[in-house]
């Protein structure tokens, strides 16, 4: 059996196997009653795309995001006299892994909560299992629309919905009068889902769709998988092309829709597209391209939650650049921190959801992650950033 490295200093450290659960358990005996919860730490878990295919890092980025918020309260000294550590576990976006991961975390790891699940068909797998064991689940990155109309009442969800975000596409659509609209997609259920609901959006608008492309899924090779897709769009050469793939499958797709004789279209897609590897593949190329983003812009305000994770960042890293999925999950972890103190020295799970509930976070006007009583959307903001020239990200 592998066995991870301890941590060190008493900080926050991440378990990428299931092996490692000696090391997590040696210093100490969980409370009665309370699992996860020890008299020198507090143990979360995650389930996330740490590696394998599908041209992204947001796995990555979201769990830095809470390290940095975790080791922030670890160095004062923890929350009552606790550390924060999170085991994260690597699913690459594997229903069936995630499962696996979320029963080890239950039943061997003995966490406290779940969190900073990432990408919908692992959140959807992982929840029956949280539920079934009474398990807080708290920021999953996601936002299909039973999360939003039907929100489990241990579920916490800590950003607006995909929902949110395409119908802040398509005001802006119609606000600039935008024609001519094609949408690239995954030739699979979730994206044929997406191809649908950006058909009934723009029909309430008046717009038809132009055209539409398609491509597979964790593709060994993102820009042969995506000649298809742009030779359909070129058939009609589209003023705006909406991007329902992400990573590098969507650079794929600006790069070969560059290489038709198309004027070059207007893009635009969600936060999911992950605007970080954008500018890494396209550089100069990227100019131009709308993203929508659920947290404000980390690049930009002197708001002290944003100072906060910008120093927190440089000091990580010297030379770092701010990232949105990175802000998003230091945002989430800063509110879980919060809720932890407002509960108190005597932890449990009854209290934490309670504390939960009674917690607000405020950021740059006019962003506000609260929940209540019974109420678990604690943010529905949407803005929309636009990739600009050397690399800014302009509001």
């Amino acid at each position: 059996m592998d066995r991870a490295a301890p941590p060190t200093r008493g900080s926050v450290f991440a378990v990428l196997r299931a092996g490692a659960l000696s090391a997590l358990l040696a210093a100490g005996t969980a409370l009665a009653g309370a699992p996860g919860v020890y008299a020198d730490r507090v143990v979360f878990g995650q389930s996330a795309k740490l590696s394998g295919s599908g041209g992204t890092q947001l796995g990555r980025q979201y769990r830095d995001g809470a390290l940095l918020a975790f080791d922030e309260a670890n160095r004062a000294g923890g929350v009552h006299g606790r550390r924060i550590d999170l085991v994260s576990l690597d699913d690459r976006i594997d229903r069936d892994q995630a499962v696996a991961n979320t029963r080890a975390l239950i039943d061997e790891h003995r966490v406290f909560a779940l969190t900073h699940y990432t990408f919908t068909n692992p959140v959807k797998a992982a929840l029956p299992l949280a539920r079934d064991a009474g398990i807080p689940f708290l920021a999953p990155y996601t936002g299909y629309p039973e999360l939003y109309t039907h929100t489990p009442a241990h579920v916490f969800v800590m950003r607006a919905s995909f929902d949110d975000e395409l119908k802040t596409i398509v005001r802006h659509i119609e606000t600039v009068n935008f024609r001519q609209i094609g949408v690239v997609f995954y030739a699979n259920a979730l994206g044929e889902e997406f191809r649908d609901d950006v058909v009934a959006k723009l029909q309430t608008i008046g717009r038809p769709l132009a055209v539409q492309g398609s491509m597979p899924l964790n593709a060994k090779d993102p820009l042969a998988a995506a000649g298809p897709a742009a030779d359909a769009l070129r058939q009609v050469c589209p003023k705006v092309v909406i991007l329902g793939v992400s990573g590098r499958d969507a650079a794929s797709i600006v790069r070969r829709m560059a290489q038709t004789d198309c004027p070059a279209p207007r893009y635009f897609a969600r936060g999911l597209v992950d605007i970080s590897l954008l500018k890494t593949e396209l550089g100069p190329a990227a100019r131009g391209i709308m993203v929508t983003q659920v947290v404000p812009n980390p690049h930009r305000s002197g708001h002290p939650l944003v100072h906060s994770y910008r120093s927190l960042m440089a000091q990580r890293s010297a030379g770092a650049v701010p990232d949105f999925v990175e802000f998003e999950g230091y945002i989430a972890g800063r509110f879980i921190v919060q809720a932890l103190r407002r509960c108190g020295p005597q932890l449990d799970r009854t209290c934490f959801v309670r504390a939960l509930e009674n917690e607000q976070l405020a950021g740059p006007n006019p962003y506000r992650l609260a929940f209540g009583a019974g109420r678990r959307l604690g943010s529905r903001y949407v803005n929309i950033v636009m990739l600009a020239d050397d690399g800014r990200i302009a509001d």
